[in-house]
């Protein structure tokens, strides 16, 4: 998979069900190997989230980062100021439930 980042993330959307909507808008993925960061959604353009090299270094840090960078999407589609703790909450919870199944 680390030859092809974006088939990667795609099978980690669908290997742990992560829904890629928001107040009933796609939400795209992609791949920006010069961001130096494990992911990042800017609120100018909410429905597209990148996502780093750090960020597709392994599973568990790929969905945590999905679901981070969604927290953030979902917060300011709905009209809110997507705030670092809710978002850190997201990813964790869904880390937290990863390893949990493990």
């Amino acid at each position: 998979m680390a030859l092809n980042p974006s088939l990667y993330i795609q099978t980690i959307v669908k290997k742990y069900g992560i829904n890629l909507r928001g107040s009933k808008q796609r939400i795209n993925i992609r791949y920006n190997p010069n961001l130096v960061v494990l992911g990042k959604v800017k609120k100018s353009n909410p429905t597209v989230i990148e996502i780093g090299s750090q960020g597709i270094s392994d599973d568990i840090t790929l969905a945590n980062t999905i679901a981070h960078e969604l927290n953030h999407v979902r917060s300011w589609l709905k009209g809110g100021n997507a705030p670092e703790s809710t978002a850190y909450t997201a990813g964790d919870a869904l880390e937290d439930y990863i390893r949990s199944k493990q």
